[in-house]
């Protein structure tokens, strides 16, 4: 019985093995629906700064298909490391706005008001861009 019993755990080990790996985290947006997502491989489409003495710049750029593209809240200092053209990945809360028909990413972390670079977001550029 002993022998069955490890002979199964073997087999079911090995055939969790097999089975193809499937993405950690979904990227799906849906009306209404906020959930802790990770945004992998978007473009930063625009950066709008705030006029001064705001500390913010808006980030806009794509998402997963169907809720591009986003707009994500970040400190001046922050998105002076990013261009338009940059890859970004980012985690947070997508939120849907239906007002105005946008898609807003946020800290998941409450004590915070911007998304992070390092923390929440990573920009990127490939290679022969400045």
């Amino acid at each position: 019985m002993r022998t069955l019993l490890l002979a199964l755990s073997f087999a079911a080990g090995g055939a969790f093995l097999l089975v193809p790996a499937t993405r950690s985290h979904a990227q799906i947006c849906a009306d209404d629906y906020s959930t802790v997502d990770r945004i992998t491989g978007g473009t930063i489409l625009g950066i709008v700064p705030a006029p001064e003495p705001f500390v913010s710049t808006d980030i806009y750029f794509t998402g997963p298909t169907n809720c591009t593209p986003l707009w994500m809240q970040v400190l001046k200092a922050d998105a002076a490391h990013c261009r338009v053209g940059d890859k970004i990945d980012a985690t947070g809360i997508v939120t849907s706005d239906g007002d105005t028909n946008s898609w807003n990413i946020n800290p998941s972390t409450s004590d915070i008001l911007y998304m992070r670079l390092g923390q929440d977001y990573f920009c990127t550029r490939q290679t022969g861009q400045s």
